[in-house]
């Protein structure tokens, strides 16, 4: 037996030492390759404008760097758990060169397979997900065999795997033998703490949420990557000093650490704090990111269809007086076609040089009655009304208290609240008798349909916008025109953000399960001493909790105040959009750990019962 097939054997006869390693290497593929199957699909790379195309691109990149960074950092801390193997493996003879071969080979042998692996997993996979989203979410992808995936995450990840095969020699352990045998019984040291950066943290991450919640309207996009910046060093700072300096502070609290099962809870969490803070900051940033692009996109579609909703006419046109009788004759036809019941109204509106839209009382009574509103009467004299749409998308910010017409001045008489005008400008409602010849005059009409059918609408509304060629809006058209526009923008970046997100939490199970032998060896001394498994069922959940949730918790609230800050853009607070997406992951994350806590659980104590 040479060299090589001694690699080779040792490899595949310790699947369970290799496991956890090549299951996360796996995974990686599996989502690189379905990723690639979208980005290549014939459906999307034919329909979506080249901003939308980069977007993929980009995120295609994103997606390869985290997966470079995942396999290396957990490569990384695969082979910090070997100290006392390789320890054994000198003693038998093997020299430093050879021992960095065998890593070597190994992580070759290991990143083939996942490759390969991965792909096949993901060729089923991808799949599955594109059966979804025509079901489902009603995006029309058809099943197509992904060559192009495949050669590209092929080739990406032997060269990923290549490189890391190359890179991860320089980081073995540089210790004695003598420290390598005993690095299972070595204790971890003191804890070094640093005041400064836990005081930091809280600076940085407060200061970063009080500009971005501060910041009106549109200056939101020019602090946007400072705000970033600032936040991510601070969470860098949190999960390294704030964390490790709160949980000293608390196993100074007797009451507290000498509580039931604290003490063993408590007892090395500062350092499994101090040992995941990569771990936490990393998974911290990506689910934000997740957060952060599903939100922005749920929450601007939604945004535009509640816009579209809050209008009350299912049709409505502004053209020159001129052109508006054929425009409504057209309209009328096709909804006689399409027997669809209407009522409609046609009224003058008025416009001066800086955009204020005016109305005499008639007209506006008119449309009042259109919507079954009351009907509006001015008092005697010089006086006006200001309308005020009854919408959050209105214009509510122009309260004027005079309004000039021609060589009239109006006394702003009252604000009337309505939904019989779209008011993104302010529109003022004249006596008859105003004197509007010197301003620019054209013709409104606007229809209701009650109980026409959604396919209906959408039918007739295509029908009018083919024949007239002019800017007519019918709502249901357009709210389908967006939803159907933005389902596979919308898809890809909710499963991008997916992707991150259970990539996050593979993250977390794969970090969990390095520590196991620890955990194993510690929890065996307890339970010999008369501990139930009651108790140690109780205190693995809580140490589990503690993993899955830190550094979630610490995503979802950066993640709210960065959807608060996307919604100060419409001068809007916080959508139940936002909040859907937060809580839709946060249900997620907690699915994920009720399943990892029994599976780790089980082993944990499978593993004590055979060692005892």
């Amino acid at each position: 037996m040479n060299f090589n097939q001694m690699v080779m054997r040792n490899t595949l006869r310790n699947k369970h030492l290799y496991l956890a390693y090549f299951l996360s290497t796996l995974f990686s593929v599996m989502v690189f390759f379905t990723f690639t199957v979208f980005a290549f699909h014939p459906s999307l790379t034919n329909g979506l404008n080249k901003n939308v195309q980069m977007g993929m691109l980009a995120a295609a990149i994103i997606i390869y760097g985290f997966a470079f960074f995942f396999v290396l950092y957990s490569m990384d801390v695969f082979i910090q758990s070997r100290k006392k193997e390789f320890g054994v493996l000198m003693i038998q003879g093997m020299s430093p060169h050879q021992l960095r071969k065998m890593i070597f080979i190994e992580n070759l042998v290991i990143g083939f397979s996942a490759t390969v692996a991965g792909s096949v997993a993901g060729i089923g996979f991808s799949q599955f997900i594109l059966w979804f989203a025509n079901v489902f979410i009603h995006v029309k992808f058809y099943f197509y065999f992904p060559v192009m995936a495949f050669l590209v995450t092929m080739i990406s990840f032997l060269l990923l795997f290549l490189l890391i095969s190359f890179f991860i020699q320089f980081r073995l352990p540089k210790l004695q033998l003598q420290e390598l045998l005993k690095a299972g019984e070595l204790g971890k040291g003191r804890l070094k703490l640093s005041l400064i950066k836990a005081v930091l943290a809280i600076l940085l991450i407060g200061g970063g949420y009080a500009v971005a919640l501060a910041t009106p309207g549109v200056a939101v996009v020019f602090v946007m990557l400072p705000v970033i910046f600032v936040v991510i060093i601070g969470t860098k700072f949190l999960f390294e000093q704030l964390s490790v300096s709160i949980i000293q502070w608390l196993k100074g609290r007797q009451h507290l650490f000498w509580k039931k099962t604290n003490l063993v809870v408590f007892s090395d969490l500062a350092f499994r704090m101090k040992d995941n803070s990569r771990s936490f900051f990393l998974v911290a940033i990506i689910s934000t990111v997740a957060f952060a692009a599903i939100g922005t996109l749920y929450g601007v579609q939604n945004l535009l269809l509640q816009s579209y909703e809050s209008e009350p006419y299912e049709f409505q046109v502004i053209a020159e007086p001129e052109k508006l009788s054929a425009i409504q004759t057209q309209i009328n036809d096709q909804l006689r076609d399409n027997h669809i019941k209407n009522r409609s109204v046609m009224v003058k509106t008025y416009y001066d040089n800086e955009g204020k839209q005016f109305l005499k009382v008639s007209e506006f009574n008119q449309l009042a009655g259109l919507l079954k509103e009351g009907s509006l009467h001015l008092s005697q004299g010089d006086a006006a009304v200001q309308l005020e749409n009854d919408t959050q998308f209105g214009n509510a910010a122009v309260k004027s208290k005079k309004v000039t017409v021609g060589t009239q001045t109006y006394t702003i008489e009252k604000l009337r609240t309505t939904k019989a005008l779209s008011a993104y400008t302010a529109v003022y409602v004249l006596p008859d008798s105003a004197d509007v010849s010197q301003l620019t005059v054209k013709s409104f009409a606007a229809w209701i349909t009650p109980d026409a059918k959604r396919a209906e609408l959408i039918a007739a509304g295509k029908k009018v916008r083919t024949g007239t060629h002019s800017v007519v809006m019918g709502k249901t058209l357009m709210e389908q025109t967006t939803i159907d526009g933005y389902a596979p923008i919308l898809f890809v970046g909710i499963f991008i953000g997916i992707v991150f997100f259970f990539s996050a939490g593979s993250f977390l199970y794969f970090r969990l399960y390095s520590d196991i032998d620890v955990d194993v060896e510690k929890f065996r001394m307890i339970y010999q001493l008369g501990l139930s498994k009651k108790e140690l069922r109780k205190m693995i959940y809580q140490q589990v909790a503690i993993l899955f949730f830190t550094p979630i918790a610490v995503s979802v609230i950066h993640g709210a105040v960065a959807l608060t800050a996307m919604y100060h853009i419409f001068q809007m607070n916080m959508q139940l959009a936002g909040w859907e997406v937060l809580g839709v992951f946060v249900v997620i994350q907690a699915v994920y750990y009720l399943i990892a806590r029994n599976f780790y659980f089980r082993k944990v104590y499978h593993l004590i019962q055979v060692a005892a």
